[in-house]
């Protein structure tokens, strides 16, 4: 059984508006994203603000879940998403956010696959990320190990940690050449007002 884990409690603060509402082919820029995630996984869980409102989600197999920190972090809302992934008995999720506006399913099951082969050679590998030549990381275009990934995140908060990133500087993370990727763009930033219009640029082009 997969999962996904879409975080939609930033502050958005660079873009000036609540990515979760950007208009993105007809709907909100979170329901684009869910859409995606919808054929690939089973349960979708949007990881919010307490009190954020979001777009409606009707008809899609989403559960809302908050923060248990207010500003406290992604790591805060992936940890929420996890623990709920795992009420519900799922075992490998799509880590990603509401702004993943050139997502798209074909990335989604590569990373999924990325990290079962990365489990058959080694159990305790509990995640598959995107990296750049440069170094640069790609937590939230990630597939993970629920259980696994929830006892590591865990424990970084315990540790006050608020970093999502920190939970991936371990050698059981399989990391994935970002130039293999079969759909590099789903790596595109969506922050600023500018990288929103590229991307509708793209989109518009396809």
């Amino acid at each position: 059984m997969a999962g996904a884990v879409v975080l939609a409690g930033g502050s958005s603060t660079r873009m000036g508006t609540d990515k979760a509402w950007l208009e993105f082919h007809g709907r909100p820029l979170l329901e684009q994203v869910v859409c995606v995630l919808g054929g690939c996984c089973d349960l979708i869980v949007v990881a919010a603000r307490p009190g954020q409102q979001l777009p409606s989600l009707v008809g899609y197999p989403v559960e809302r879940v908050d923060d248990s920190v207010q500003n406290g972090g992604p790591l805060v809302g992936v940890v929420a998403g996890l623990e709920r992934l795992a009420a519900r008995g799922v075992e490998l999720a799509y880590l990603g956010s509401c702004d993943a506006a050139a997502l798209s399913a074909r990335h989604v099951a590569f990373m999924f696959a990325q990290l079962q082969a990365a489990q058959r050679r080694d159990p305790q590998v509990y995640a598959a990320a995107p990296r750049e030549p440069d170094g640069r990381l790609h937590p939230l275009a990630a597939a993970v190990a629920v259980g696994q990934m929830l006892g590591h995140a865990k424990a970084e908060l315990a540790r006050g940690q608020l970093r999502l990133q920190r939970v991936f500087h371990a050698a059981q993370v399989e990391w994935v050449d970002a130039a293999a990727l079969p759909d590099p763009n789903a790596l595109l930033p969506c922050n600023t007002p500018a990288q929103w219009q590229a991307l509708e640029r793209l989109a518009a082009a396809r």
